[in-house]
């Protein structure tokens, strides 16, 4: 493809040297341009980009993007001077990869939890035996029959159009995919025009990112502000029970058609799930959709499932799945990894391994939790280091208010010290009430195994912040390391 044409739809500030260039491949890792491939380079948090471009010059680089002009100097490249080389590797990669976004059905899951399972349900609600659907998210990414472990939540751009090209070769009608409050801010899902945005709920995490809430909330918007596209709208659907919904949807207003949905019988929601009966082994209740009520199961357990399950109706609907269809499809939604994945002894102890990483999310899943068992409920979770930290005695506070017993431990300590991260959590339960409600122990694998040692029959214990990771990250090293296995490992002790 000749340069000229990757340039379609970009702002430049100015351009040195011919854009007729054939290119090859678009880089923004340095150390992959090769001949006649266009390298993108920005000033990021660890890392300039600019630093290399003499490099990657020398290798024979078509064209730079870069930022800095002073670095567009005696060479034989291009260079194309932009205000934001990451957004313009959005627009550009778009080009590259053909706009497969135009051809699939896009659909965007965004919020602080529940993206991850709304999206598994989502998937599942639009699969069909001829027509299957892509899936970009934290646990992983799917291509047809094609199953990649995921690098990150929303990939890079380039990355990201990548994959939706080659689920549009695999034959997917359709894709969905968890949309981060990072990605909308750096651009990275840009120029995508998504059919469908689906709004979660909206609760404290990332500040030390966004620094304030009102920050936060403005990122997650960004997905819902071209939904009223004159040629082309979009639908957004949102949870009315939540403050922040109630506020994108003030927002929205009457340009954009909203699809609300409500556990709490909020007015004028057109999806709404009431008289719910919760057990082990899932929920089962009434569904509305519009003016016909159906009797629906879910195999998932909790209230904040089926507010996800929700979610997942009210994208099935914007789609155009029948009613109908959806209940019946609703039945058999497969579990999703480490979203309150259950394992059980044979004794009759049950854990739970679950990826709750923020106080609410904690106190939901440990609610949930508390529902249904019919003895102690233990909680064993940590906090991740190299993030926000006023969440970290939230946290410790949720699992001793919700639960009976909690252990502190590491989650993914990175290049923070565990005991200070620890101290934090503990000054969050650092009142005469909580005294002997919990314990600190550093070790991961010591301390799931600690409560599981704890628990009788009929006892649950929930494992919280890591769900369906395969590694820890401690002090720049990662190590094999999850939960799901680990817990596994002593319930069959336990059995032995």
């Amino acid at each position: 493809m000749r340069l000229s044409g990757l340039l379609k739809g970009v702002r430049t500030r100015s351009v040195q040297g011919p854009v007729d260039r054939i290119i090859h491949v678009l880089r923004y890792d340095s150390r992959r341009v090769e001949a006649n491939d266009v390298f993108f380079a920005w000033k990021g948090e660890k890392t300039d980009g600019h630093r290399f471009i003499a490099e990657v010059c020398d290798r024979g680089a078509a064209a730079v993007v870069l930022e800095n002009p002073s670095y567009a100097m005696g060479r034989n490249s291009t260079f194309i001077e932009v205000e934001n080389a990451r957004r313009t590797m959005a627009t550009m990669s778009a080009n590259f990869f053909g706009r497969p976004d135009r051809t699939l059905k896009m659909v965007g899951v965004t919020g602080t939890n529940g993206k991850t399972t709304t999206t598994f349900i989502l998937k599942h609600l639009l699969t069909e035996p001829k027509f299957p659907v892509g899936l970009i998210g934290t646990v992983r990414y799917e291509i047809g029959e094609r199953i990649l472990p995921a690098t990150r939540t929303t990939p890079e751009s380039l990355d990201l159009h990548e994959l939706l090209a080659q689920m549009k070769n695999a034959g997917c009608r359709a894709a969905v995919m968890e949309v981060s409050s990072h990605a909308l801010e750096q651009g990275r899902v840009e120029p995508i025009e998504y059919q469908v945005g689906v709004f979660t709920n909206l609760t404290q995490d990332h500040l030390d990112y966004h620094q304030s809430m009102e920050n936060y909330f403005a990122a997650k918007s960004i997905l819902f502000s071209n939904l009223d596209r004159p040629e082309t709208p979009g639908v957004a659907v949102v949870n009315a029970d939540d403050e922040y919904g109630s506020k994108l949807m003030q927002f929205l207003g009457e340009r954009v058609r909203v699809i609300a949905f409500t556990l709490q019988g909020r007015p004028g929601a057109e999806v709404e799930a009431f008289d719910l009966e919760f057990s082990p082994s899932g929920t089962k209740g009434m569904l509305r959709v519009g003016e016909v009520t159906y009797p629906f199961t879910l195999p998932l357990i909790g209230a904040y499932n089926v507010a996800n399950a929700l979610a997942a109706v009210g994208g099935a609907l914007a789609v155009g799945i029948a009613p109908r269809v959806i209940v019946e499809r609703l039945h058999d939604t497969p579990q999703v990894p480490g979203r309150l994945e259950k394992f059980v002894s044979a004794d009759g102890v049950t854990a739970v391994v679950d990826y709750a990483h923020t106080d609410d999310a904690v106190r939901k899943a440990l609610l949930v939790l508390r529902g249904i068992t019919s003895g102690r409920l233990i909680g064993v979770l940590g906090c991740g280091g190299n993030r926000d930290a006023a969440k970290r005695p939230l946290m410790a506070r949720a699992a001793v208010e919700c639960a009976d017993y909690s252990i502190f431990t590491a989650d993914n300590p990175r290049n923070e010290n565990v005991e200070s991260i620890l101290s934090q959590m503990e000054a969050g339960v650092a009142y005469p009430r909580f005294q002997g409600k919990y314990e600190r122990l550093a070790d991961r694998r010591q301390a799931i195994a600690h409560a599981l040692a704890l628990a009788k029959p009929g006892d649950i214990v929930c494992i919280a912040g890591k769900g369906h990771e395969t590694t820890q990250e401690i002090a720049g090293q990662f190590h094999p390391f999850d939960d799901r296995t680990v817990v596994n490992d002593f319930l069959q002790r336990r059995a032995a």
